[in-house]
């Protein structure tokens, strides 16, 4: 590309993404209060790549604002960027953001081209025309590191950020956050942002693309992955979560999608079901010595756990019962001749509630020595 093209280019996307160091409202010592908590994530949608960090709940402490939130977030999962300027502050790579595999939606690739013309030092009139880049043909990404920034795959590419599904309307530092807040970190990669939905088309020529809103369902999924081993052990809950996710992480899915998504998560959540255990089964039940019995089971799937029960009695009544996480057990001392009648089921523990199968068929073994 022409310097002078490049210099225009990065006058615009620096106008469009700029953000400043000074934090206003910081006072010292303060900074421990947690004041609530924000929805933040960084999205590499635009590409194809889904989420580089997925949604996350961040505690915010005084004088926080949106780039304090993203500088703790980033740092919180031992992630780096890079940034220009003193007074202001431009963020233009994370590093190690690119997965390298490159799949940009063809809602994109289909936008409009992008032209405009600018006096060069030569004094003559220049025109510059960009094309929307596809998974085929685009610039590339020549950044070290496997960083993510501005001019990664399209001369128009760079970060942008989304609070409460709104743009970015002045210097992120400016900003301040409360409680319940949702906020996105989203890679554009052609239109300064009309591919997420900004209205750059007064100075680009290129309209929006229409993009649903996914805030609602971006919080609960964050909210989940705050508890995210507790929800999973539920089967109904991680079926919900599963297309949950599935659908926060597309590009462009329908209102329609997201909203049913929501709605099927939160339902899942408010009436969580419990997992099965397969029947167990005895596998052997031997006389030993001292007039015992020693019972070997099948493992069961889905059971970390056995209750053995055995009786001499046909009806169990004055059973023994014993659980443990063997798969065998050795009986007390019995009388010779007694018959020992034996059953078993498996269970597992689910957030501290023990969750049993059924009962095996009975066996039995008579006491012989």
């Amino acid at each position: 590309m022409n310097k002078w093209a490049r210099k225009f280019v990065a006058g615009i996307l620096a106008a469009a993404m700029i953000l400043s160091v000074y934090t206003p409202g910081y006072v010292k010592g303060a900074e421990e209060e947690n004041l609530g908590t924000v929805t933040f994530d960084i999205e590499r949608m635009t590409i194809g790549q889904g989420f580089y960090m997925e949604p996350v709940k961040v505690e915010i402490k005084a004088g926080d604002n949106v780039k304090t939130i993203f500088k703790r977030a980033l740092k919180g999962m031992g992630g780096t960027y890079t940034a220009t300027g003193v007074k202001t502050f431009y963020l233009k790579t994370i590093n190690n953001a690119d997965a390298g595999t490159v799949n940009i939606p063809k809602e994109i690739s289909a936008m409009p081209d992008y032209s405009y013309t600018y006096v060069g030092s030569d004094g003559e009139e220049h025109s510059v025309s960009y094309k929307a880049p596809t998974s085929s043909v685009n610039i590339g990404n020549q950044l070290e590191n496997n960083a993510l920034g501005e001019y990664s795959y399209g001369e128009m590419a760079g970060w942008m950020f989304t609070i409460n599904n709104e743009p970015a309307s002045e210097s992120v530092n400016y900003i301040p956050v409360k409680d319940g807040d949702v906020i996105r970190l989203q890679f554009s990669v052609y239109g300064y942002g009309a591919d997420l939905g900004y209205d750059t088309e007064s100075y680009t020529g290129i309209p929006k693309l229409q993009m649903a809103n996914r805030d609602a369902l971006l919080k609960e999924v964050a909210e989940t992955n705050e508890k995210k081993d507790y929800w999973m052990a539920y089967p109904n809950v991680k079926s919900a979560y599963d297309k949950a996710f599935q659908v926060a992480k597309e590009y462009n899915p329908t209102q329609k999608n997201v909203d049913n998504a929501l709605a099927a998560l939160q339902g899942a959540k408010k009436k969580p079901t419990y997992p099965t255990v397969k029947t167990a089964s005895i596998k052997t039940v031997k006389n030993v010595r001292k007039y015992k019995a020693k019972i070997y089971v099948n493992q069961a799937s889905g059971a970390t756990g056995y209750q053995y029960k055995y009786s001499v009695s046909k009806s169990f009544k004055k059973s023994v019962v014993k659980t443990t996480s063997k798969t065998y057990i050795t009986t007390k001392k019995l009388k010779k001749k007694q018959v020992c009648y034996v059953k078993v089921r498996g269970y597992r523990v689910v957030n501290g509630v023990r969750i049993y199968g059924k009962w095996s068929k009975v066996k039995t073994v008579r006491i012989k020595k």
